[in-house]
């Protein structure tokens, strides 16, 4: 419940032991891993997890600091005490976003050819006719997918559309003014549209 209340869009599994949790075959952007669990432990969960080499974030929960050294072993993005302390179990939540966010990546069909590139590595994304250009610190890539579909994928977290043709990425805008701005790596300058001042 504190996890929808976080963010309403989050796809939640529920696993009733790690068992279960290791025969779905799913994958996860994210699992919360009680400690002290029948059947499996949850150390022993993770451990099975790290196997498979799916970089899943992982977060204990346990009434028994004495496990967070093995906890970490396992690579543990966090290690909450129970009962949990809800701002803290938030933070740890936002911050596994910004990772999640700042690891993932995404496939572009550039003229046949798929690209992957990090979502943390693009500056912005211009449209044009049926398609868009997608700036990064490096390189121009052509996408045949429409800006929506860029606004949809990218979130509004780390990204704005300040125009009509146009999404930035917030990280990298260096400095605005009333109707353009400038974006760090990038020289030449990105519009804004005056529903967006």
């Amino acid at each position: 419940e504190q996890l929808k209340l976080i963010n309403s869009s989050f796809d939640i599994t529920i696993f009733n032991s790690g068992e279960q949790l290791l025969d779905s075959k799913n994958t996860f952007d994210l699992i919360l891993l009680d400690i002290e669990m029948t059947g499996l432990s949850g150390i022993k969960t993770a451990e099975l997890i790290r196997k498979r080499k799916n970089n899943e974030f992982i977060i204990f929960l346990t009434s028994h600091s004495e496990f967070m050294p093995e906890a970490f072993k396992v690579k543990a993005f966090r290690f909450l005490c129970k009962p949990l302390e809800m701002d803290k179990f938030n933070e740890a939540i936002c911050e596994v976003e910004k990772e999640i966010l700042n690891n993932k990546r995404i496939a572009i069909n550039e003229k046949g050819n798929v690209e992957f590139i990090n979502i943390q590595d693009i500056i912005y994304i211009e449209a044009y006719g049926d398609g868009t250009y997608i700036y990064t610190k490096n390189d121009v890539l052509e996408s045949n997918r429409q800006l929506k579909y860029w606004m949809s994928e990218l979130g509004t977290e780390h990204f704005f559309q300040t125009h009509r043709a146009y999404i930035v990425a917030l990280r990298y805008i260096k400095k605005l003014n009333n109707n353009e701005i400038k974006m760090n790596y990038i020289s030449h300058l990105v519009p804004i549209s005056r529903r967006n001042h």
